[in-house]
């Protein structure tokens, strides 16, 4: 954390290229290392951002199907009560 005095804010929120939870790494000093870290890191960012949009497209897909049982329950229910 930082003081009340306005400590570095970068180490919790991230340098331009980072982000808030993670920011940019620091040059190891090893260019092939850097590369190699810098793409790993691309693409599990892409992998984490397309598990979050399968899981967004899985709970709607679990909604309609409860919301279309509900529906035939009530058509079913209403069908027996005429």
């Amino acid at each position: 954390m930082t003081s009340s005095k306005g400590g570095d804010m970068t180490r919790w929120y991230g340098a331009a290229a980072g982000t808030w939870w993670h920011p940019s790494p620091r040059p190891s000093g090893n260019r092939a290392f850097d590369e190699y870290r810098q793409e790993t890191l691309r693409r599990l960012e892409e992998e984490q951002r397309e598990f979050q949009e399968f899981l967004v497209r899985l709970r709607m897909a679990k909604d309609k199907a409860e919301f279309d049982q509900f529906m035939s329950e009530r058509r079913t229910r209403t069908d027996s009560s005429l």
